[in-house]
């Protein structure tokens, strides 16, 4: 399958990364802009491209783009440990969706030549990718908040019990 999707979006990469700084700068339900200088707000971005365009490329499913979300498992660890909330990231996700399919409503029709079942098949693909990364920062963040619990391990066969009256049975109690 040519890469077609993927070279789109390599070669409007800025221009997405920019139109989507935007929207979180705009936005005002996070903190990400004061939270991250503005290379840590995007320098995970190219390689969410990179695997959207592969997904996009490959005509992937849900399997596909559970897989390529998977991937990017790191993205949601850092974000993690720079302090963002989970809704912030899931926010910061929404955005991006937004300025993706913006962009492949308004670039992938010349892709398609006017094939507006293939259009949105792609978006459909676009779409589920985007499901399968929010899935990751919430598999991320409860994992990485979670409280250590200690748990009682199993023993089996169970320890024999002494039975009253057995010899040695009195010493135990009087110890």
């Amino acid at each position: 399958m040519p890469e077609r999707f993927a070279k789109l979006l390599r070669r409007h990469a800025e221009e997405v990364v920019r139109a989507w700084a935007d929207e979180i700068y705009e936005d005002r339900r996070t903190d990400l802009a004061s939270l991250l200088t503005f290379r840590e707000l995007v320098e995970y971005v190219p390689e969410i491209l990179d695997e959207l365009g592969r997904v996009l490329d490959e005509r992937g499913g849900p399997s596909e783009s559970g897989e390529a979300a998977s991937r990017l498992r790191h993205y949601f660890r850092t974000r993690f440990y720079q302090g963002a909330l989970i809704d912030e990231v899931a926010r910061e996700l929404m955005l991006l969706r937004a300025t993706l399919n913006e962009f492949l409503w308004g670039e992938a029709a010349g892709v398609f030549e006017g094939d507006t079942r293939r259009l949105r098949e792609t978006l459909w693909r676009a779409n589920t990718f985007f499901d399968e990364l929010v899935a990751e920062a919430i598999v991320v963040y409860a994992v990485s908040l979670r409280p250590v619990v200690s748990t009682r391990g199993s023993v089996w066969p169970p320890p024999r019990r002494r039975r009253r009256g057995a010899p040695g049975a009195e010493r135990e109690e009087g110890e």
